[in-house]
Protein backbone atom coordinates (compact mmCIF):
# COMPACT_ATOMS: atom_id res chain seq x y z
CA UNK A 1 0.00 0.00 0.00
CA UNK A 2 1.24 3.76 -1.40
CA UNK A 3 0.06 7.01 0.15
CA UNK A 4 -2.17 9.21 -2.25
CA UNK A 5 -2.01 12.58 -2.14
CA UNK A 6 -5.14 13.59 -3.90
CA UNK A 7 -4.60 16.97 -3.92
CA UNK A 8 -2.50 16.71 -7.34
CA UNK A 9 -5.47 15.89 -8.89
CA UNK A 10 -8.24 17.67 -6.86
CA UNK A 11 -8.90 20.62 -9.27
CA UNK A 12 -10.26 18.10 -11.78
CA UNK A 13 -11.96 15.96 -9.33
CA UNK A 14 -13.98 18.63 -7.94
CA UNK A 15 -14.57 20.06 -11.71
CA UNK A 16 -16.29 16.24 -12.69
CA UNK A 17 -18.36 16.64 -9.55
CA UNK A 18 -19.90 20.31 -10.70
CA UNK A 19 -20.72 19.54 -14.39
CA UNK A 20 -21.87 16.42 -12.81
CA UNK A 21 -24.58 18.33 -9.97
CA UNK A 22 -25.12 21.12 -12.87
CA UNK A 23 -26.87 18.57 -14.96
CA UNK A 24 -28.68 16.83 -12.83
CA UNK A 25 -29.92 20.05 -11.11
CA UNK A 26 -34.17 20.45 -10.92
CA UNK A 27 -34.41 24.65 -11.98
CA UNK A 28 -38.10 24.72 -11.03
CA UNK A 29 -37.52 23.66 -7.64
CA UNK A 30 -33.93 24.89 -6.70
CA UNK A 31 -32.50 21.45 -5.80
CA UNK A 32 -30.87 18.35 -6.78
CA UNK A 33 -32.37 15.05 -6.86
CA UNK A 34 -32.07 11.96 -4.31
CA UNK A 35 -30.64 9.02 -6.82
CA UNK A 36 -26.69 10.32 -7.59
CA UNK A 37 -25.35 7.44 -7.81
CA UNK A 38 -27.38 5.86 -10.43
CA UNK A 39 -27.43 8.76 -12.63
CA UNK A 40 -23.46 9.59 -12.26
CA UNK A 41 -22.75 6.34 -14.40
CA UNK A 42 -25.49 7.30 -16.96
CA UNK A 43 -24.99 10.65 -17.21
CA UNK A 44 -23.96 12.36 -20.01
CA UNK A 45 -24.06 9.43 -21.47
CA UNK A 46 -22.58 5.44 -21.14
CA UNK A 47 -19.66 5.80 -23.22
CA UNK A 48 -17.95 9.02 -21.19
CA UNK A 49 -20.28 9.23 -18.13
CA UNK A 50 -19.15 11.47 -15.22
CA UNK A 51 -18.40 7.75 -13.10
CA UNK A 52 -15.59 7.17 -16.43
CA UNK A 53 -14.67 10.43 -15.92
CA UNK A 54 -13.78 10.59 -12.49
CA UNK A 55 -12.44 6.95 -12.67
CA UNK A 56 -9.58 7.62 -14.71
CA UNK A 57 -9.15 11.07 -13.08
CA UNK A 58 -8.37 8.77 -9.72
CA UNK A 59 -6.42 6.10 -11.74
CA UNK A 60 -4.15 8.81 -12.91
CA UNK A 61 -3.76 10.06 -9.04
CA UNK A 62 -2.95 6.49 -7.80
CA UNK A 63 -0.41 5.79 -10.91
CA UNK A 64 -3.13 3.03 -11.62
CA UNK A 65 -3.00 1.04 -8.96
CA UNK A 66 -6.04 -0.34 -6.33
CA UNK A 67 -5.85 1.67 -3.23
CA UNK A 68 -5.88 -1.21 -0.96
CA UNK A 69 -4.10 -4.26 -2.78
CA UNK A 70 -1.60 -2.58 -5.20
CA UNK A 71 -3.22 -4.55 -8.20
CA UNK A 72 -2.45 -2.90 -11.58
CA UNK A 73 -5.60 -1.49 -13.04
CA UNK A 74 -6.59 0.18 -16.29
CA UNK A 75 -10.09 1.65 -15.86
CA UNK A 76 -11.52 -0.64 -18.75
CA UNK A 77 -13.91 -3.18 -16.88
CA UNK A 78 -11.28 -3.77 -13.79
CA UNK A 79 -12.08 -0.63 -11.44
CA UNK A 80 -14.51 0.04 -9.39
CA UNK A 81 -15.06 3.27 -7.04
CA UNK A 82 -14.66 3.14 -3.64
CA UNK A 83 -16.61 5.32 -1.48
CA UNK A 84 -14.29 5.68 1.75
CA UNK A 85 -17.45 7.23 3.58
CA UNK A 86 -19.56 3.98 2.48
CA UNK A 87 -22.48 4.64 0.36
CA UNK A 88 -25.65 3.79 2.34
CA UNK A 89 -24.61 5.25 5.39
CA UNK A 90 -26.50 7.57 8.69
CA UNK A 91 -25.24 10.59 10.41
CA UNK A 92 -24.13 8.87 13.14
CA UNK A 93 -21.27 7.07 11.09
CA UNK A 94 -20.84 10.09 9.58
CA UNK A 95 -19.71 11.49 13.04
CA UNK A 96 -17.80 9.04 13.45
CA UNK A 97 -15.51 9.64 10.13
CA UNK A 98 -15.64 13.35 11.84
CA UNK A 99 -13.83 12.41 14.88
CA UNK A 100 -10.49 11.65 12.45
CA UNK A 101 -10.53 15.08 10.37
CA UNK A 102 -7.46 16.33 11.87
CA UNK A 103 -5.74 13.17 10.07
CA UNK A 104 -8.23 13.48 7.16
CA UNK A 105 -9.10 16.63 6.46
CA UNK A 106 -11.68 15.20 4.13
CA UNK A 107 -13.61 14.14 6.64
CA UNK A 108 -14.59 17.88 7.61
CA UNK A 109 -18.74 19.00 7.45
CA UNK A 110 -17.08 21.94 5.17
CA UNK A 111 -16.04 19.33 2.32
CA UNK A 112 -18.39 16.27 2.68
CA UNK A 113 -21.89 16.07 2.82
CA UNK A 114 -24.33 12.68 3.02
CA UNK A 115 -25.71 12.92 0.04
CA UNK A 116 -29.62 12.95 1.19
CA UNK A 117 -28.99 15.91 3.57
CA UNK A 118 -27.99 17.55 -0.05
CA UNK A 119 -30.50 17.15 -1.84
CA UNK A 120 -33.18 17.90 0.57
CA UNK A 121 -32.10 21.49 1.09
CA UNK A 122 -33.13 23.92 -0.93
CA UNK A 123 -29.83 25.44 -3.82
CA UNK A 124 -27.12 24.65 -1.51
CA UNK A 125 -24.19 25.92 -1.35
CA UNK A 126 -21.03 23.98 -2.60
CA UNK A 127 -18.95 22.65 -1.06
CA UNK A 128 -19.69 20.57 1.05
CA UNK A 129 -20.23 18.48 -1.93
CA UNK A 130 -22.42 14.95 -1.99
CA UNK A 131 -20.51 12.22 -0.59
CA UNK A 132 -21.38 9.61 -2.90
CA UNK A 133 -20.19 11.99 -6.09
CA UNK A 134 -17.37 13.55 -4.14
CA UNK A 135 -13.74 13.37 -5.99
CA UNK A 136 -12.47 13.28 -1.96
CA UNK A 137 -14.14 10.53 -0.91
CA UNK A 138 -14.03 8.66 -3.92
CA UNK A 139 -10.59 6.54 -4.59
CA UNK A 140 -10.41 3.71 -7.34
CA UNK A 141 -10.09 -0.11 -6.36
CA UNK A 142 -10.03 -3.61 -8.25
CA UNK A 143 -13.02 -5.96 -7.73
CA UNK A 144 -10.82 -8.38 -5.98
CA UNK A 145 -11.02 -11.46 -8.34
CA UNK A 146 -8.66 -14.25 -8.88
CA UNK A 147 -8.71 -16.92 -10.64
CA UNK A 148 -9.83 -20.13 -8.73
CA UNK A 149 -8.93 -23.95 -9.06
CA UNK A 150 -11.10 -26.29 -8.80
CA UNK A 151 -10.14 -30.72 -9.55
CA UNK A 152 -7.25 -29.17 -10.77
CA UNK A 153 -8.62 -26.94 -13.10
CA UNK A 154 -8.83 -23.18 -13.63
CA UNK A 155 -12.63 -21.90 -13.60
CA UNK A 156 -13.98 -18.39 -13.89
CA UNK A 157 -14.93 -17.09 -10.23
CA UNK A 158 -16.80 -14.10 -10.24
CA UNK A 159 -16.77 -13.20 -6.38
CA UNK A 160 -14.96 -10.43 -5.62
CA UNK A 161 -12.39 -11.89 -2.73
CA UNK A 162 -10.89 -8.52 -1.29
CA UNK A 163 -10.62 -4.62 -1.46
CA UNK A 164 -13.83 -2.56 -2.42
CA UNK A 165 -16.38 -5.95 -2.79
CA UNK A 166 -15.77 -6.89 0.68
CA UNK A 167 -15.15 -4.07 2.39
CA UNK A 168 -19.03 -3.16 1.86
CA UNK A 169 -20.16 -0.89 5.25
CA UNK A 170 -16.87 -1.80 7.34
CA UNK A 171 -16.68 1.92 8.55
CA UNK A 172 -12.72 1.67 8.41
CA UNK A 173 -10.22 4.55 7.85
CA UNK A 174 -8.25 5.47 4.65
CA UNK A 175 -4.77 4.84 5.73
CA UNK A 176 -3.88 4.93 2.05
CA UNK A 177 -4.46 9.01 2.79
CA UNK A 178 -1.25 9.19 5.65
CA UNK A 179 2.15 10.20 4.09
CA UNK A 180 3.28 7.80 6.84
CA UNK A 181 1.25 4.71 5.60
CA UNK A 182 4.35 2.58 4.50
CA UNK A 183 5.14 2.36 8.01
CA UNK A 184 2.27 1.67 9.09
CA UNK A 185 1.71 -2.11 7.77
CA UNK A 186 4.40 -4.47 6.13
CA UNK A 187 4.94 -7.40 3.72
CA UNK A 188 6.36 -10.76 5.09
CA UNK A 189 8.22 -13.18 2.80
CA UNK A 190 5.59 -15.45 3.33
CA UNK A 191 3.05 -13.18 1.94
CA UNK A 192 1.50 -11.64 4.74
CA UNK A 193 0.68 -8.10 5.51
CA UNK A 194 0.73 -6.87 8.76
CA UNK A 195 0.37 -3.96 11.11
CA UNK A 196 3.26 -2.87 12.59
CA UNK A 197 3.46 -1.69 16.39
CA UNK A 198 2.59 1.64 16.47
CA UNK A 199 0.03 2.67 19.94
CA UNK A 200 -1.97 5.33 17.60
CA UNK A 201 -2.42 3.23 14.07
CA UNK A 202 -1.65 -0.24 15.00
CA UNK A 203 -5.85 -1.40 15.77
CA UNK A 204 -6.92 0.76 12.66
CA UNK A 205 -4.33 -0.67 10.17
CA UNK A 206 -5.71 -4.14 11.16
CA UNK A 207 -9.18 -3.20 10.75
CA UNK A 208 -8.45 -2.44 7.16
CA UNK A 209 -6.58 -5.52 6.40
CA UNK A 210 -9.08 -7.54 7.93
CA UNK A 211 -12.01 -5.48 6.22
CA UNK A 212 -10.31 -5.53 2.99
CA UNK A 213 -9.16 -9.06 3.38
CA UNK A 214 -5.63 -8.41 2.36
CA UNK A 215 -4.54 -11.59 3.48
CA UNK A 216 -6.67 -13.69 0.76
CA UNK A 217 -5.45 -17.03 -0.22
CA UNK A 218 -4.29 -16.10 -3.86
CA UNK A 219 -3.23 -12.46 -2.78
CA UNK A 220 -0.90 -13.80 -0.24
CA UNK A 221 0.84 -16.76 -2.75
CA UNK A 222 1.39 -13.66 -4.76
CA UNK A 223 2.91 -11.79 -2.82
CA UNK A 224 5.75 -14.47 -1.67
CA UNK A 225 6.40 -15.29 -5.10
CA UNK A 226 7.00 -11.66 -5.77
CA UNK A 227 9.38 -11.91 -3.14
CA UNK A 228 10.98 -15.36 -4.17
CA UNK A 229 11.21 -13.50 -7.74
CA UNK A 230 12.86 -10.15 -5.93
CA UNK A 231 16.24 -10.51 -7.50
CA UNK A 232 15.18 -11.71 -10.89
CA UNK A 233 14.96 -9.23 -14.00
CA UNK A 234 11.09 -7.83 -14.26
CA UNK A 235 11.61 -8.24 -17.85
CA UNK A 236 12.63 -11.81 -17.51
CA UNK A 237 9.78 -12.05 -15.55
CA UNK A 238 7.50 -10.38 -18.24
CA UNK A 239 8.71 -12.70 -20.54
CA UNK A 240 7.35 -15.87 -19.46
CA UNK A 241 3.47 -14.15 -20.31
CA UNK A 242 3.49 -16.25 -23.30
CA UNK A 243 5.88 -19.11 -22.31
CA UNK A 244 5.03 -21.70 -20.16
CA UNK A 245 8.23 -23.79 -20.53
CA UNK A 246 10.30 -20.72 -19.38
CA UNK A 247 7.17 -20.08 -16.66
CA UNK A 248 8.06 -23.61 -15.46
CA UNK A 249 11.66 -22.66 -15.38
CA UNK A 250 11.32 -19.12 -13.29
CA UNK A 251 9.58 -20.99 -11.08
CA UNK A 252 11.52 -24.49 -10.27
CA UNK A 253 14.76 -22.44 -10.23
CA UNK A 254 14.42 -20.27 -7.71
CA UNK A 255 11.45 -21.76 -5.47
CA UNK A 256 14.02 -24.82 -4.83
CA UNK A 257 17.13 -22.32 -3.77
CA UNK A 258 14.30 -20.86 -0.36
CA UNK A 259 13.61 -22.92 2.38
CA UNK A 260 10.01 -23.33 1.47
CA UNK A 261 8.66 -26.43 2.14
CA UNK A 262 8.43 -29.00 -0.33
CA UNK A 263 4.41 -28.94 -0.17
CA UNK A 264 4.43 -25.35 -0.60
CA UNK A 265 6.40 -25.52 -3.56
CA UNK A 266 4.29 -27.90 -5.25
CA UNK A 267 1.49 -25.48 -4.53
CA UNK A 268 2.98 -22.57 -6.11
CA UNK A 269 3.73 -24.07 -9.13
CA UNK A 270 0.94 -26.00 -9.50
CA UNK A 271 -0.96 -22.95 -9.49
CA UNK A 272 1.19 -19.84 -11.18
CA UNK A 273 2.50 -22.50 -14.03
CA UNK A 274 -1.30 -21.88 -15.46
CA UNK A 275 -1.43 -18.93 -17.60
CA UNK A 276 -4.77 -16.92 -15.52
CA UNK A 277 -2.83 -17.35 -12.46
CA UNK A 278 0.50 -16.43 -13.86
CA UNK A 279 -1.63 -13.39 -15.65
CA UNK A 280 -2.86 -12.43 -12.23
CA UNK A 281 0.60 -12.69 -10.49
CA UNK A 282 2.22 -9.86 -13.01
CA UNK A 283 -0.94 -7.04 -12.35
CA UNK A 284 0.89 -6.87 -9.10
CA UNK A 285 4.60 -5.90 -9.92
CA UNK A 286 4.32 -3.57 -7.57
CA UNK A 287 5.78 -5.56 -5.16
CA UNK A 288 8.84 -5.77 -7.72
CA UNK A 289 10.85 -3.76 -5.68
CA UNK A 290 9.41 -3.06 -1.63
CA UNK A 291 11.25 -3.74 0.93
CA UNK A 292 10.01 -6.87 2.89
CA UNK A 293 9.50 -7.66 6.43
Amino acid sequence: MEYIDKSSHRDKGIEITDDYLNVIWIQEEQRYPVDFYGSFRSLPNKQNCFYKQMTKVLLDNQRYHCCYCMRRLTGDGDTTLEHIVPQAVGNDMLQEYQKHKDEFPMFGEEILKLSSSFSKEKNPSKPPYPHTVSYDNLVASCYGLFPKLNNGVVIDDKSGHCCNNVRGRSPILPIYLLPNVSTLLGYCVNGIVIEKDNPMWEKIVREVIVSARLNWKTLVDIRQLWYVLKDVDIEEINACKNDSAKRLDILQDNLYLTDIKQNRIDELINKFRKDSYWNCFLLYDWFHNINWN
